[in-house]
């Protein structure tokens, strides 16, 4: 028999009347509708506006739309490391790899500084000699190269002096006695 409500399955005569059965299953598997049942029409599937997952490692916050799980905004994938190159791979999400790319290791005694192993590797030190022997020349991680006086002795080049050293960053001497004590001769 059919006791005219759609949700009820199996009618059967019991006592002299119809009887309803079990109610239908009216669950469409689909997380994005809300399943119920109208006594009139049968199942009812209404679109709702859930939290869901869309499957996509790559999309945040998804929610349903339309019946259908529609994905968010991209997850932030920056690991703030420069020495890394984020992506974003949709079965597993987030992916920080190394690279080679230049960089800053932030020490002044280094040049060349490259990425290596997801970190800044310092390259080779700078050429700090100025070539002037009345400096001592060496290099600060904060500054870079410095050039502090010395008071070494040097040469300046110049047979009219003696004792050369060095002073204030230049070779300097004194004077020589070129007095011959005779007279007769321009000394």
């Amino acid at each position: 028999c059919n006791d005219g409500n759609a949700c009820t399955t199996n009618d059967a005569c019991s006592g002299g009347a119809c009887v309803g059965g079990a109610a239908p299953d009216c669950n469409d598997g689909n997380g994005c509708t809300d399943d119920s049942c109208d006594p009139t029409s049968g199942c009812v599937q209404v679109n709702n506006v859930a939290a869901c997952n869309d499957g996509n490692a790559c999309t945040t916050n998804d929610t349903c739309s339309n019946g259908a799980c529609v994905g968010g905004p991209p997850p932030v994938c920056d690991d703030g490391n420069g020495c890394t190159t984020d992506t974003c791979d949709p079965a597993g999400g987030c992916v920080f790899t190394n690279n080679s790319d230049p960089c800053d290791d932030h020490n002044a005694c280094t040049t060349n500084d490259a990425c290596s192993g997801g970190s800044c590797v310092g390259g080779a030190p700078p050429n700090c000699d100025d070539g002037n022997g009345c400096t001592d020349d060496s290099c600060d991680p904060s500054q870079g190269c410095v050039h502090a006086n010395n008071s070494q002795p040097c040469d300046d080049g110049n047979a009219c002096t003696t004792n050369d050293t060095c002073a204030g960053g230049a070779c300097g001497g004194s004077p020589i006695s070129c007095d011959d004590g005779n007279v007769c001769t321009d000394d």
